[in-house]
């Protein structure tokens, strides 16, 4: 017999991701590499925002931006897109290897400013950038997109609505390939925290979007498998203490060799009124003792959300006419990044527990 299902209406979930009210705004990217080209400019495009420029030295991303994309003005130096008046917001798209200069620049242009994530290489740096933004009064947000991806999103409501009561296990397990299929990755297969930073920041930031606590301090273990390809242990099992009441993990391997269909994401949270049990963007099961009981799956037919990337940005140019901080402000985000480097330090000394601070 078939589960029951549930709609969006029913719940009085969100049926679409919120979108600022101008169209028009007028975007320049630093970095116009893969992230750029394959997530950012279409999921802008889709809703109708234009990119008028791109920065970038490497000369075929120079070439896509003109000849794939039709972006109008190209740049090899980042100072200069800055300083173009057609640019009314800078996306810095680059890896982390350029974050605090890319802000002075935008800070003293007056510019606001989104960062893909990680917010910085250090947490020193973090700090450093985001009190150059707060005292030039320019709005800075990173690109936490996951928080914007459809299942994602949902679940946020659902606990915000009480529908599970109060949450005490939040947790995620992914089992994937990117050992394999990112093997020759110029960044991702030579770095030293592919999975504790490059990685967790997109799941320990869910935890803190999911629950809305901060985790006082973590566990965290890596592995490697023999002959892996990466660098960096690619399996990584954290626990978070939230404190009383509250419990987090994350079990997170790019390691499969066997078929795909043996991988995948799931997440949970269970809370004392009920639990979910979801992917990030299609299936998600709700059983509620405040709905009665019993397990349903979400019907999300009736919902239009757009790409996670431009729910991102559309929250920061939303923050940007509202007057108000980004849900995912950079000064927001110090939370993840300090809980992410805690992680990364935890590895590092055995598998300790080490506070967020």
């Amino acid at each position: 017999m078939a589960m029951a299902s549930v709609t969006l209406k029913e719940l009085g979930l969100p049926e679409a991701l919120p979108m600022p009210k101008r169209r028009d705004w007028r975007i320049g990217m630093i970095g116009f590499g893969g992230i750029a080209r394959g997530a950012h400019v279409p999921a802008y495009r889709s809703v109708g925002w234009n990119v008028v420029a791109i920065a970038d030295p490497d000369p075929a991303a120079q070439q896509a931006a003109r000849e794939k994309f039709g972006i109008p003005k190209v740049y090899s130096d980042y100072h200069d897109l800055v300083a173009d008046p057609e640019v009314e917001i800078i996306d810095l798209l680059t890896h982390p290897t350029l974050r605090e200069a890319a802000v002075l620049a935008a800070a003293e242009a007056k510019k606001p400013i989104a960062t893909e994530k990680p917010l910085a290489g250090t947490l020193g740096e973090a700090e450093r950038i985001v009190a150059i933004a707060a005292d030039a009064g320019v709005p800075f947000a990173v690109h936490q997109n996951y928080r914007w991806r459809k299942c994602c999103y949902l679940a946020h409501h659902i606990v915000q609505k009480g529908l599970i009561g109060t949450p005490f296990l939040a947790a995620i397990e992914i089992i994937g390939t990117q050992d394999v299929h990112l093997a020759k990755h110029h960044f991702y297969a030579v770095c030293s925290d592919f999975l504790t930073v490059q990685w967790n920041t997109h799941l320990a930031d869910l935890l803190r979007f999911w629950t809305g606590r901060d985790a006082a301090r973590v566990l965290a273990r890596t592995g490697r498998m023999s002959g892996q390809n990466f660098v960096s242990d690619n399996l990584l099992i954290v626990l978070y203490d939230f404190g009383p009441g509250l419990t987090g993990h994350v079990l997170h391997t790019e390691l499969l060799r066997s078929s795909g269909a043996m991988g995948g994401v799931r997440c949970r949270l269970d809370g004392d009124k009920g639990s979910i049990v979801f992917d990030f963007d299609s299936q998600l099961t709700l059983d509620s003792l405040v709905l009665g009981g019993g397990p349903r799956t979400l019907d999300t037919g009736a919902g239009t959300f757009t790409s996670s990337f431009a729910g991102s940005m559309g929250d920061f140019l939303l923050a940007i006419e509202e007057r108000r901080e980004p849900l995912v402000s950079a000064r927001r985000n110090l939370a993840t990044i300090r809980t992410i480097f805690a992680e990364h330090r935890s590895t590092r000394e055995g598998g300790v527990w080490l506070p967020c601070t």
